[in-house]
């Protein structure tokens, strides 16, 4: 039985996502979209923010995956058949496969945060460098971004920039890129690009002093890293490789000891 509904789920799962590929390639799926896209925009903010970023779905221009709702719904009918037939461990395996999703995410989430990090020093100076020669800062970090497409920051800034051709304010646009990403000097570069739009002042000496502090950090993070690394060490040595040693050292007299000593 247990092995019967594991089956059935991930039939009817792969079964639809073919079928919904298909509807795609076709185009027959605008229907379901939009209502998928009308529920999206009834979540609850906080719903949003979870999905995003522990499942690090990207929906352009606040539309919703329609594989990630169907997937959820296809889990919660299985987990309540496997509850109502008195099934248990097929209910602990589906959270289970859940929970792991959720964490694999969640690190993916993490990992991208860092990333976005460390990139921005560069953009930072190359923004500058930019609006030093007259350039807007829109269409500086159009450009930069144009130049840079191969970075993770680079995406994240392209989106910014889509949004502002659908119509959409800077300080909306920036913000959707600060709530995407739960990093601290982010936050900080967006609200220091939002004022100075707003204001209307030069970013080029703040883009540069904000670019040379955050490197500082960064280095000293590393060094820090560095420093925790001998004591990290320490635990592992005490409890795999010392016992080893003294184990082939120590063995083969107390062996020796046990059988009557040395001759």
């Amino acid at each position: 039985m247990l092995l019967l509904f594991i089956l059935i789920f991930f039939v009817s799962t792969v079964v639809f996502f073919g079928t919904y590929k298909l509807w795609s390639y076709l185009q027959l799926s605008s229907v379901l979209d939009r209502e998928i896209n009308h529920l999206w925009q009834r979540a609850p903010d906080k719903l949003k923010v979870v999905v995003e970023r522990y499942l690090v779905l990207k929906f352009a221009g606040n539309k919703a995956h329609l594989s990630f709702f169907v997937w959820l719904l296809l889990a919660t009918i299985s987990a309540a058949t496997s509850i109502i037939n008195r099934e248990p461990l097929v209910f602990m395996f589906f959270a289970l496969v859940l929970l792991m999703v959720f964490n694999k995410r969640r690190t993916l989430w993490l990992k991208r945060n860092k990333t976005l990090v460390k990139e921005l020093p560069d953009f930072c100076d190359l923004i500058s460098m930019m609006m030093a020669s007259g350039v807007p800062l829109i269409l500086a970090l159009e450009k930069v971004a144009d130049s840079c497409n191969e970075r993770l920051l680079a995406s994240e800034i392209n989106a910014v920039v889509q949004r502002l051709r659908r119509g959409n304010g800077f300080d909306a646009s920036m913000k959707a890129l600060s709530d995407g990403c739960d990093a601290k000097p982010i936050k900080e570069w967006v609200t220091m690009l939002v004022k100075g739009h707003q204001q209307g002042a030069s970013l080029t000496k703040p883009l540069r002093f904000f670019a040379h502090q955050l490197r500082q950090e960064l280095l000293n993070s590393a060094e820090k890293r560095a420093q925790e690394a001998p004591v990290k060490l320490l635990f592992p040595l005490v409890t795999c490789f010392f016992p080893v040693n003294f184990l082939v050292i120590l063995g083969p007299i107390i062996l020796q000891m046990s059988q009557g000593g040395f001759t």
